[in-house]
């Protein structure tokens, strides 16, 4: 798992919390905050332009999943959370089309040819294989805030 990466995330979400309204800020929960700033990092320091819209901000995905859940859980009222959720499956099933596309096993092996290494030629090709991942980014972040919620 990347850790620094969540350290990371935790700490731009944290500079994002701190430019944001103490009514926004106070829908969260004082432990979710303490876990964040117990895991942010130390030495990284996000620069961020707060006159830009926060979709400009550059964040790092985890952040932007971070902040997703932040909005779902405590921010969102019941049309908004309908919506963000209806939004969340859309894309998650467009995600899980697009990999069953890419990686259909019919489809892997009818261009066997690129994957073998042909002799005649004297020369040696760069095979890419696929990589299969078992959670998407967000089941990962919604594993570890459920994890931290049940301590």
């Amino acid at each position: 798992m990347d850790i620094i990466g969540y350290s990371y995330a935790a700490t731009e979400v944290l500079e994002i919390l701190k430019h944001m309204e103490n009514e926004a800020i106070n829908k969260v929960p004082k432990k979710f905050i303490k876990f964040l700033e117990e895991n942010s990092s130390k030495e990284y320091k996000p620069k961020f332009d707060f006159n830009r819209p926060i979709k400009d901000l550059n964040l790092k995905p985890k952040t932007r999943g971070l902040l997703g859940l932040i909005y779902l859980k405590y921010w969102a009222n019941e049309e908004e959370k309908k919506a963000f959720t209806k939004k969340l499956k859309e894309n998650e099933e467009k995600y899980q089309n697009y990999v069953k596309q890419k990686y259909n096993s019919d489809n892997l092996f009818k261009n066997n040819r690129n994957l073998i290494i042909r002799r005649e030629s004297q020369t040696v090709e760069q095979v890419k294989l696929p990589v299969v991942y078992n959670k998407t980014i967000i089941q990962m972040i919604i594993q570890k805030i459920k994890k931290f919620f049940r301590k």
